[in-house]
């Protein structure tokens, strides 16, 4: 009898340990598409397997500390439309070609992306990448914050890298808004104008480096950002991100229009309410709040 008791014990031991191991992921499968994320053990396994091109989007210093084995590093930083008059837009499709090329990639690589945590930039580089037209892409679930834990290895030298001549082959606005776009949806009751960011951007009484004004789009709901990820920085589970949504009355048969200050925080959204709850018709305003005060449209404060 005691035997027995101790190996009941040792497999609880066990599967406590599996739990905490994978996480916020422990629940993926129940994701619309839970290939859209991997965990770290996932990843680490892929690599072995050599079936993942991985990018690091953080800034280069950082990556040049220490990264995932195999990463390249994309600095979000310098991905962005430097012919636009506003500061975070999304970059051209040549811009794009170039970059992917660089950095060795090809149409048909399977993409795993990581930034810090918590992290929207892997979401920002998903959101152009995805608009593009590249189909297999995943984020890291924790991002490098995920992978340290792990214990995993991280190297300081970057992989050798043989250029490509990676072809877009067009543009993919089903997920992308304009400022026309919003406007137009102002009224739309069949329109979610959801707002991600911070409460005091929200009510506008935190106005950011950028902005023109402080306050929201009118009408605009609010979800922080980071309210879909749990204390670790990893994608809450299926049923806790439908009920924090639904409750703010976004719901999928609704076109939600996510913005921020730049398209950052937002395409985070898009992702988790597209990719992980299978929305669909989610779109990030690109040019979000600076965009909106820098053309004068209406705008509303307070609580």
């Amino acid at each position: 009898m005691a035997m027995w008791l101790k190996k009941v014990k040792l497999f609880a031991l066990l599967c406590l340990f599996i739990l905490i191991r994978i996480g916020g992921t422990a629940f993926a499968s129940d994701y619309a598409n839970p290939d859209a994320i991997v965990s770290v053990d996932e990843l680490h396994s892929h690599i072995e397997k050599g079936e993942v091109k991985i990018i690091d989007v953080r800034g280069g210093m950082k990556y040049k500390l220490g990264h995932i084995p195999g990463a390249v590093n994309l600095d979000f930083g310098n991905f962005i439309d430097k012919s636009s008059p506003y500061p975070y837009m999304c970059p051209s499709k040549e811009q794009v070609e170039e970059t992917l090329r660089a950095l060795g990639l090809k149409n048909n690589d399977t993409l795993v992306i990581y930034g810090d945590t918590p992290n929207n930039a892997a979401a920002r580089v998903w959101w152009i990448l995805d608009r593009y037209g590249h189909k297999n892409i995943k984020l890291l679930n924790g991002d490098i914050a995920a992978w340290e834990s792990a214990n995993f290895n991280k190297e300081m030298l970057s992989p050798k890298i043989e250029a490509t001549t990676y072809i877009i082959n067009g543009v993919d606005n089903s997920k992308y808004a304009s400022a026309e776009d919003v406007k137009a949806s102002l009224d739309d009751p069949n329109v979610v104008i959801l707002d991600v960011r911070s409460y005091e951007e929200y009510t506008g009484e935190k106005l950011l480096k950028g902005a023109k004004k402080a306050g929201r789009i009118p009408g605009a709901v609010w979800v922080e950002w980071t309210q879909a990820l749990d204390e670790k920085g990893h994608f809450k589970s299926f049923n806790a991100l439908k009920e924090l949504y639904e409750s703010k009355g976004v719901t999928p048969d609704k076109t939600i229009i996510v913005y921020c200050q730049g398209g950052y925080r937002a395409a985070h959204t898009t992702f988790v309410l597209h990719r992980l709850l299978g929305y669909p018709n989610v779109k990030n305003y690109d040019g979000s709040w600076v965009e909106w005060t820098a053309l004068d449209l209406p705008v509303e404060t307070g609580k």
